[in-house]
C-alpha cells in the first residue's frame, strides 16, 4: 500500500498533515505549505530550472551524446563527399560511335556521365574492374547496353533519348530538311510546365527530409522525456523531493524541471540542426527550403510544444512509482503516443505527402508535434493548417499540464507501491 512520506522537520509526525500522521493517503499530498518568507513562484521555478540546466549540461551523457551525433553527421557528410568521385565513365564501342554527339548533348544537363570510345574486345574486363559503369554498343542494327550487374535508370533514359535524337536527325536529312534548323524551330515552341505545388526535392531527398525531421524530434522527445522521468523517480527514491517541497510547491518544482530540461534539449537540437544545415548546404546532398532560418525556428517551436506536452505526461506518470524498475510500466502509454506519429510519418509521408489522411492527422495533438514539422519542411502544409495545428497544440498543452500537475502533486510524496491512477487524478479537497 502506498504511504505518504513525512515532511522533513516534522518531529514524530507532529507537524505533518492529518492524513500523513496515520499513514493513510493524506488529503494534502503537496507537502508542507511554504511559509510567509517563501520564494516567489517565478524565483522558485527559475531556481529549479537553473539547477536542471547546470546539472544536466555538465553530465558526460550530454557531452558525449552531442559529440557523438555531431561526429555521426560529419561521417555521413564525408561519405557523401567521397562518393562523389566525378561523372560515371560510359564506354561507347566503335560500332555505335556515331551516337556519341547525341549522347553528349542529352547528358550535358546532368553532368553525371562521361562517354569514351572503347574497343569491344576489352569491354568485359573494363566493366569487371570498375573502370567503366556501362558500355554502349550495336548488334544487328540495335543498340545494346552492357553492365556488370544492373542498368542505371538515368543512363537508360539518356541512351534512349540520344537514340531517338540520332534517328530523328537521319530521317530529317533523308527528307531534305536541315536538322539544326528544325531543332531551332522546335525550341521556340517549348512548353512551360505550371505545377500547382512544385517540389524542389526528388523522392530520395523528400524521404531524407521526412526521416531527418520526424526522427530528430522523436529522438529528442524520447531521450529527454525519459531523462526527466528517471530524474523524478530518483528524487523520490533519495527523498530529495521532500526537501525541495518543504520550500516550494509541487507545480513550481514540476514547471522548473520541465523548463530546465527543455532548454537543455533545445540547445542540443539547435547545435545538431545548425550542423545538419551546414553539411547539407556544403555537400549539396539535400535541397533545403529557401528560408532555412525560419524552418529551424519552426522546428524549435514545435520541439518545445511537443516536449512540454509529452514530458509533462511522462513526469506525472513517473511520480506514481518509487523505483526505477517500475518506471517502464507507467510510461509505456506515453511512449506509444510518441512512437505512433513517428511511424505514421515515415509510412504515410514517404508514400504521398499530400494524402488527406496525413493532413488531418498532422492537425491533431499529440500527433502534430512530429507530423506537422515534416509537412512544413516538405512545403506541403498551407498556412491555415499550420496555424490551426498550433492553436490545437497549445490548447492540448494547457489542458495536459493541469492534469499532469495534479497527478504530480498527488503522487510525488507517496512512497511504496504504485499510486493508482484514480488516486493520482483525484481533485484535492
Amino acid at each position: 500500500m502506498s504511504t505518504v512520506a513525512p515532511a522533513p522537520g516534522g518531529a514524530n509526525g507532529q507537524d505533518a498533515p492529518d492524513g500523513e500522521r496515520d499513514g493513510a493517503p493524506g488529503r494534502d499530498t503537496a507537502g508542507p505549505r511554504p511559509g510567509p518568507g517563501a520564494l516567489s513562484a517565478r524565483r522558485a521555478v527559475g531556481l529549479v530550472a537553473r539547477r536542471e540546466i547546470s546539472s544536466r549540461m555538465r553530465t558526460k551523457s550530454f557531452v558525449l551524446s552531442t559529440l557523438g551525433l555531431l561526429l555521426g553527421l560529419g561521417a555521413y557528410a564525408l561519405i557523401i563527399i567521397v562518393s562523389k568521385d566525378g561523372p560515371a565513365r560510359i564506354g561507347v564501342e566503335r560500332e555505335a560511335s556515331a551516337l556519341r554527339p547525341a549522347l553528349a548533348a542529352v547528358a550535358e544537363k546532368t553532368g553525371d556521365f562521361e562517354f569514351v570510345t572503347v574497343d569491344g574486345d576489352r569491354t568485359d574486363r573494363l566493366l569487371r574492374d570498375g573502370e567503366l559503369s556501362a558500355v554502349i554498343g550495336s548488334a544487328d542494327g540495335r543498340l545494346t547496353l552492357s553492365v556488370e550487374h544492373e542498368a542505371d535508370e538515368e543512363l537508360l533514359a539518356v541512351v534512349r533519348a540520344a537514340a531517338a535524337e540520332e534517328r530523328t536527325s537521319r530521317e530529317l536529312e533523308r527528307a531534305g530538311l536541315d536538322p539544326a534548323e528544325f531543332r531551332e524551330r522546335v525550341a521556340t515552341s517549348t512548353v512551360r510546365v505550371a505545377a500547382l505545388e512544385p517540389s524542389e526535392n526528388s523522392a530520395a531527398e523528400q524521404f531524407a527530409l521526412i526521416l531527418a525531421s520526424t526522427g530528430l524530434l522523436y529522438f529528442f522527445f524520447v531521450f529527454y522525456g525519459i531523462m526527466l522521468a528517471q530524474g523524478v523517480v530518483e528524487e523520490k527514491t533519495s527523498r530529495v523531493v521532500e526537501l525541495l517541497l518543504s520550500t516550494i510547491r509541487p507545480w513550481q518544482l514540476l514547471a522548473g524541471k520541465l523548463i530546465g530540461v527543455a532548454v537543455v534539449g533545445l540547445t542540443q537540437l539547435v547545435l545538431l540542426g545548425g550542423a545538419a544545415v551546414a553539411l547539407a548546404q556544403g555537400t549539396g546532398a539535400v535541397t533545403l527550403p529557401t528560408a532555412v532560418g525560419g524552418t529551424l525556428v519552426t522546428l524549435g517551436v514545435w520541439f518545445l510544444l511537443g516536449f512540454f506536452l509529452f514530458a509533462a505526461m511522462l513526469a506525472a506518470a513517473a511520480a506514481r512509482v518509487s523505483r526505477q524498475e517500475d518506471l517502464q510500466g507507467v510510461v509505456q502509454p506515453v511512449m506509444l503516443l510518441i512512437t505512433t506519429p513517428f511511424v505514421l510519418g515515415i509510412a504515410l509521408l514517404s508514400k504521398d505527402a499530400h494524402d488527406p489522411l496525413i493532413e488531418w492527422l498532422s492537425l491533431l495533438p499529440p500527433l502534430s508535434p512530429i507530423l506537422m514539422p515534416a509537412r512544413i519542411l516538405l512545403g506541403t502544409a498551407p498556412v491555415w493548417q499550420i496555424a490551426l495545428s498550433l492553436v490545437l497544440a497549445v490548447a492540448a498543452l494547457a489542458g495536459m499540464t493541469r492534469v499532469a500537475g495534479r497527478m504530480y502533486a498527488n503522487s510525488v510524496l507517496r512512497s511504496g507501491s504504485r499510486v493508482p491512477l484514480a488516486e493520482a487524478l483525484r481533485l484535492r479537497q
